[in-house]
């Protein structure tokens, strides 16, 4: 893990959010969340906290299947800049 997925790791888990896993390939970042239905905003609050916010653009929430499995979650990407 970089130290960018594991601040961002780190970010969601103190706030209480089961995090699947945290992937990043080039400047495009992945968070998988085990659980469905966050409220959009809090996640980019704790996206803010963790990067900065003027880290990241193009922040999309989604649901989606997680692992794959039959677990639907959360998945949140964003790009970093510089």
């Amino acid at each position: 893990m970089s130290d960018l997925t594991t601040a961002i790791q780190q970010a969601f888990e103190y706030t209480d959010y089961d995090v699947a896993d945290v992937s990043q390939n080039r400047q495009s970042v992945r968070i998988a969340i085990r659980q469905e239905g966050h409220e959009p905003a809090a996640l980019r609050a704790i996206v803010e906290e963790a990067i900065g916010a003027d880290g990241f653009f193009g922040f999309n929430v989604t649901t989606e299947r997680i692992d794959g499995q039959e677990t639907v979650g959360t998945v949140v990407t964003f790009q970093r800049r510089g």
